[in-house]
């Protein structure tokens, strides 16, 4: 037993307002009229009694002793109650829970013993916790377990949580029975080595239990994974789906993979198909499909493979996602001349090609044209409805066959769109006053024709640099503005060059764009004839845009040509969009998902207000809450548990009108982590244990269960610490008894005396 002090302020401090309290009293005595010695006297003893108890607080005394504490521990069991512990193939052909269940009972009595001298605190886990009661030896189980995942490494730390929340003071150890795979979705999937450094740090055994056969995992099973399919299409263009097939045994047999896609009463019909051929030692093979959605709106569309006799699970069989097909989808067709016989295509049409292809709603198909065979034959490829635009690049009049021109000026006087881009062969030059001369906004001279292969002729070609600006407003030519406000096409770097289109125009041609300059010569010239749409555009080389650094300005360019051909370019499409991150959501993961409004008045004195609704495939509306006030408002959904087809609904207001509504949907696949590959994995166990081994931990057998338990049950588990008790004394109620004594009674001495 010791006792200390810790005076306020330190002892310095304390020594020096000690000594004057003290003398206070004693140099300057209490002082009145009539004041008999020995009162005065009284008075000062009093009030030094009355300091030496404030100095005594102020001290702050402590009456330290050393003592011997028994602590009872905790044991901690936790059971998997995941579904993969129904695969029978555990002890005698029974079940891994029917063969964990049967030798808990064959352990009541260690389970009796281990009651009375530890608290056990027994757990069923899967994605969560269950807490179990110890009742007699015995936990009350569950007859089938029904858990859909296994986080190992999240029930661990839970159990440790719950069991230093009930006052465990010490931890004797941790048995944990599973079949030791980690099947799990964030945010429980929490690696199991972090949950076990706790016990390393305590010191504590981990007892791992594994159960069932690592083969079962290679039972045979048909899979389609890997589902890889754009979420926008546009009608009539053709969509690529593709996925993986994945087949464990079912050696030599062949399995038919279909490509469903949703009718307009919700059903799904076959559209493509694929046999697969499955080989000895090949599990995956890749899977390609086609179909070409013919309407627009927001579809589902699933990749299935037959379920083959013998498959236990065929959940996994189908992979399921939407697609938003969209009106507008153009088919452009690109003709590309060789820059001479038997030559390649020049680099104009790759750069055209490539703006074009970063526009999701455009599909290019190239044939190049080489002349090798003259006058090819392509009347077939260009029939009525098969393609929206078609680009002449540098071909001349002997590439294709007199049908095909026919053919080709009948499409575009129907209502197809054409462009002609510069070049040797392009115009004139390359003879076509007798090929498309009745469709073009210009009228090729006859003098103009260059053979092919000659040099190229200086009169029918303007000279570079040529810089080109639009002659007024046109939806082709509006680019926006530059980065210091002036034109943006002042920016764009000079053509090279260009052909000469002259000043023939046919009457209801149109000059959108000439070179600058004095004496502007036209570069972009536009006609409608019949019902179809011609743009001549004279330079090839306005690839020098992208490398200039302008690649988005030359994507927007031929882009808007593009719509403008195809007669998409007063396509308003919709009011209220949503903009999904994924159409397919792994169950228990988040959506991000962004609402906005098109063409709205940013600068309106009322804010846009959104309201969402997510549609669970219960039925279930659950709201989804989105800030307003600006053209777009971002959201987060996580209530993604259930597997099925989810309805997200957005209305957006602005004050008391409403601006309009857009809906979509996901879709959350039903995989069975449990059961998919069920195989034990008890390597995972046993490196937990691995990891306090120090302090006792080991891997036993299932049927060593109740051998384990008996030996925890006969140890002596009771621990002894030494435990430092402080009692304190300076803030107890005598010493301000005493306090108050002292001062009250030299109080009544004083005023007995007259004193104030």
């Amino acid at each position: 037993m010791e006792l200390t002090f810790d005076p306020v302020g330190g002892a310095w401090l304390s020594y020096v307002v000690a000594a004057l309290l003290l003398a206070a009293p004693w140099v300057v005595p209490p002082r009145a009229v009539g004041l008999a010695p020995g009162r005065r006297r009284t008075l000062q003893v009093l009030r030094t009694l009355a300091t030496l108890a404030l100095l005594f607080a102020w001290a702050r005394p402590t009456l330290m002793r050393v003592k011997t504490e028994t602590l009872r521990p905790s044991l901690v069991l936790l059971l998997d109650d995941s579904r993969s512990m129904s695969v029978a193939d555990a002890l005698d052909g029974a079940s891994r829970w029917d063969a964990t269940r049967r030798l808990l009972e064959a352990s009541r009595s260690a389970l009796v013993r281990l009651g009375e001298q530890q608290d056990v605190r027994g757990f069923l886990f899967d994605r969560g916790l269950t807490p179990l009661t110890l009742e007699g030896g015995e936990f009350r189980l569950p007859a089938e377990p029904i858990g859909d995942e296994t986080a190992i490494g999240a029930a661990l730390s839970d159990a440790l949580d719950a069991a230093r929340g009930d006052g465990g003071d010490v931890l004797s150890g941790v048995i944990v029975v599973s079949d030791g795979a980690q099947r799990a979705r964030p945010p429980r999937d929490a690696a199991p080595l972090a949950a076990v450094s706790r016990l390393v740090a305590e010191g504590a055994p981990f007892y791992a239990v594994p159960v069932g056969d690592r083969a079962t995992g290679d039972r045979a099973d048909v899979a389609i994974d890997d589902l890889m399919v754009s979420d926008a299409a546009f009608a009539g263009a053709p969509l690529d789906v593709g996925a993986t097939l994945r087949v464990a045994g079912f050696p030599n047999r062949t399995v038919r993979v279909r490509l469903l896609w949703e009718n307009s009463d919700g059903a799904l019909d076959p559209v493509d198909a694929a046999q697969i051929v499955v080989r000895q030692g090949v599990d995956a093979y890749p899977i390609a499909l086609r179909y070409a959605p013919p309407a627009a709106g927001e579809w589902k569309l699933s990749v299935a493979a037959d379920t083959l006799e013998g498959e236990t699970l065929a959940d996994n069989n189908v992979a399921s996602t939407f697609v938003t097909v969209r009106e507008g989808g153009i088919r452009v067709l690109y003709l590309a001349g060789a820059t001479r016989t038997g030559g390649a295509p020049g680099i104009e049409q790759r750069f055209i090609r490539s703006s074009l292809a970063a526009s999701p709603d455009i599909v290019v198909e190239r044939i190049a044209i080489n002349y090798r065979e003259p006058r090819l034959d392509l009347t077939a490829r260009l029939k009525r409805g098969a393609v929206d635009v078609v680009f002449v690049d540098n071909v001349d009049a002997e590439g294709l066959s007199r049908a095909t021109w026919r053919t080709l000026g009948s499409l575009i006087e129907s209502g197809v769109g054409m462009a002609m881009i510069g070049g040797r062969q392009s115009f004139g030059p390359g003879g076509h006053r007798d090929t498309l001369g009745d469709v073009l906004p210009i009228t090729p001279g006859r003098a103009e024709r260059q053979a092919l292969d000659a040099a190229m002729r200086e009169d029918v070609h303007l000279p570079g640099p040529l810089r080109m600006i639009p002659t007024g407003r046109h939806p082709i030519t509006e680019l926006g503005s530059g980065r210091a406000g002036a034109d943006f096409w002042a920016e764009l770097p000079p053509l090279d060059g260009a052909n000469r289109l002259g000043a023939d125009l046919k009457p209801n041609a149109q000059v959108i764009a000439a070179t600058d300059g004095p004496r502007p010569q036209p570069l972009l010239v536009i006609g409608q004839p019949g019902l179809g749409r011609v743009l001549a555009f004279a330079g090839d080389t306005s690839w020098r845009w992208v490398l200039g650094g302008h690649r988005e300005a030359h994507q927007r360019f031929w882009r808007q040509a593009v719509l403008w051909l195809a007669k998409k370019d007063d396509d308003p499409g919709a009011t209220v969009y949503i903009d999904l991150a994924s159409r397919r959501v792994p169950a228990g993961s988040r959506l991000d998902l962004v609402a906005g409004v098109r063409a709205a008045d940013e600068g309106a004195a009322d804010p846009i207000r959104y309201e969402a609704t997510v549609t669970r495939p219960d039925g279930r509306p659950v709201g989804l809450p989105l800030p307003g006030g600006g053209l777009r408002a971002a959201g987060v959904f996580t209530d993604t548990a259930e597997p099925g087809d989810y309805r997200v609904q957005v209305t957006a207001s602005r004050g008391d009108a409403k601006i309009g509504d857009a809906q979509s949907r996901f879709h959350v696949p039903r995989r069975d982590l449990e059961l998919e590959r069920p195989g034990a994995e008890p390597d995972t166990l046993a490196r937990l244990a691995q990891a306090t081994e120090a302090d006792g931990g080991r891997t036993l057998a299932l049927e060593e269960l109740p051998t384990l338990l008996a030996e925890l049950a006969a140890k002596s588990p009771e621990e002894r610490r030494e435990v430092v008790a402080r009692t304190t004394l300076y803030d107890k109620w005598p010493l301000l008894l005493v306090f108050a004594g002292l001062i009250t009674t030299e109080w009544l001495l004083r005023r007995q005396a007259g004193m104030p």
